[in-house]
């Protein structure tokens, strides 16, 4: 198991879409970071609070980007027809599908690894300019979220390309349903007074483990029902990919 995750991670240094995504994550961390900075008065800077919400700021975009890379990590196999070399090396479908969840885990928390020190040394050095000190336990705790956050986000992409195994179909799809249909979903639940449904569909769950609002789940709870789709995902993953006949 070891060596076929040290061989997926090693597939994922040749690959340019992990680059792209990369260069991106890091070229918008460090803008929405000094944006946040530059566009607050110097009063709300020294709360606390301002600095959770730097460190917060950035893990809603890189969740995102790690979900879209969890799926291509998965669906690259079917787009371009390695899937028939990589059940070789690894016959036992449902270890393939771990290997994959393993490696979507990996590259969501490295892609917000990444974006945390841009975000921190950007932070540090800017505030250090304006004489505002370091709220090091509200830093850690916005910290620690984040990198849960992009984490999840990873291993719930993978889910979803394993489920789909088209390329299009996933990343479109995904897109659709976060930035499309769950809005209509929750307009239509709110007609209904049903509000509360609203915040168990997956984006918001998702959301919710960045943040959580006093009116939504709790943040411990929103991250139970990510963890609760991202296991519903896995297991048509690997229904899915069982099925999948690949001659």
């Amino acid at each position: 198991m070891s060596r076929l995750f040290a061989a997926e991670l090693l597939k994922l240094t040749t690959l340019r879409f992990t680059w792209g995504f990369w260069i991106l994550g890091l070229l918008f961390a460090g803008l929405v970071t000094a944006g946040n900075i530059g566009g607050t008065g110097s009063g709300d800077r020294l709360d606390p609070e301002f600095q959770f919400r730097i460190m917060l700021d950035g893990a809603l975009p890189a969740s995102i980007l790690a979900l879209l890379m969890g799926i291509v990590l998965v669906t690259n196999e079917f787009r371009h027809g390695t899937i028939a070399r990589s059940l070789l090396a690894t016959p036992r479908r449902p270890r393939f599908v771990a290997v994959k969840l393993l490696a979507g885990a990996a590259v969501g928390a490295a892609l917000m690894l990444g974006m945390l020190i841009v975000i921190v040394a950007t932070a540090v050095i800017w505030l250090g300019i304006l004489d505002v000190p370091l709220a090091f336990g509200e830093g850690l705790d916005g910290f620690g979220r984040a990198l849960l956050v992009a984490t999840l986000a990873g291993i719930f992409g993978a889910a979803i390309g394993g489920a789909v195994h088209s390329q299009v179909a996933a990343l479109v799809g995904a897109l659709v349903w976060m930035f499309v249909l769950e809005p209509i979903c929750w307009v239509i639940l709110g007609l209904l007074d049903l509000d509360g449904v609203a915040e168990y569909l997956p984006a918001a769950a998702l959301g919710g483990t960045v943040d959580s609002t006093a009116e939504g789940l709790s943040w411990a709870r929103s991250v139970g029902v990510t963890v609760a789709w991202a296991g519903v995902a896995t297991v048509l993953a690997v229904v899915r990919t069982n099925r999948r006949d690949v001659t």
